[in-house]
């Protein structure tokens, strides 16, 4: 099954130039029509992609009629919730999210979906596409494979940050380094999981989830199953909803709605969008235990 290309199409129009909501102009066929060309380019390259395009127009998909694109139907309008639904739909399939919106990739990147900046994608893709007679790939010219073989990277973080950031970065470099120098074995990464068992009140459990959790779209809602069900359904779609919120209250929402899974340190810095793994195990330390959650090792 080749791998999807989702595009959030407000996104990458308006940095190719075919939509600008400031000048009122959308041309939203042209983009299509780019899009229609980088599938072709692909196919001649050897590298199958299903290209699946989201944009702010309820009716779009129904407008617009692509041969090889097809044209995401977005009933609401929000193409960023129509992605977040469509990735987890297909948690299942290599997926790649083209798009700048780094809460969205974010959010995104906990069903698989590896982000690539619009920038990026027009080097490599688009740019080459609009050649006549397409050229053989060369080389040095990325696979679709390049970028989903490589880790989802964290959201960039402000560059302020970003010196801290790689400082860190060598002194724990240095510390591993320096500790298989010496045979001594590597620490294990800090792994933790929810564990709502932990809850001896179902009341204090659903009180917790209504105030912070459920969406108001769900008032009449009383018990923890219920909830919880409505937030891995419905809540959770919101773009910013592991993104937003005292840190403890996206690191609760983030096992809540992948109870499957332990999240590292790591992991949770990059998916609630913080970069401060001291802030976390912080408020892991502070607040987990009577939240459910608890260190795997």
């Amino acid at each position: 099954m080749p791998p999807l290309l989702l595009i959030d199409g407000n996104n990458l129009g308006h940095a190719l130039g075919y939509l600008d909501r400031a000048a009122g102009h959308y041309d939203q066929a042209g983009l299509l029509a780019c899009l229609e060309r980088v599938a072709e380019h692909l196919a001649a390259q050897g590298q199958p992609v299903d290209i699946v395009l989201f944009l702010d127009d309820r009716w779009a998909a129904e407008r617009l009629g692509g041969w090889r694109v097809q044209v995401a139907p977005v009933p609401a309008g929000n193409a960023d919730a129509a992605i977040l639904a469509y990735v987890q739909a297909h948690a299942d399939r290599p997926k790649i999210l083209v798009s700048g919106d780094r809460p969205l990739c974010g959010d995104a990147s906990l069903w698989g979906a590896v982000p690539l900046p619009p920038e990026t994608f027009i080097a490599h893709y688009v740019q080459p596409a609009r050649q006549r007679p397409p050229r053989p790939r060369a080389r040095q010219e990325p696979t679709l494979n390049t970028w989903l073989d490589r880790p989802a990277p964290p959201v960039q973080p402000s560059r302020s940050f970003a010196g801290q950031e790689e400082r860190a970065r060598q002194r724990a470099a240095l510390a591993r380094t320096e500790a298989i120098l010496r045979g001594q074995p590597l620490p294990a990464p800090d792994v933790y999981r929810l564990n709502l068992d932990r809850w001896a009140d179902e009341a204090d459990l659903a009180l917790y989830l209504a105030t912070h959790h459920l969406c108001p779209a769900h008032p009449d809602l009383t018990t923890p199953v219920e909830m919880i069900a409505a937030i891995r359904a419905h809540c959770r779609r919101h773009p910013r909803y592991f993104t937003s919120g005292p840190i403890i209250q996206r690191v609760f929402r983030l096992f809540l709605c992948r109870p499957e899974h332990t999240l590292s340190l790591d992991d949770l810095a990059r998916l609630s969008h913080t970069h401060r793994r001291r802030k976390i195990r912080a408020a892991i330390q502070k607040h987990g235990g009577r939240l459910g959650i608890e260190a795997v090792w």
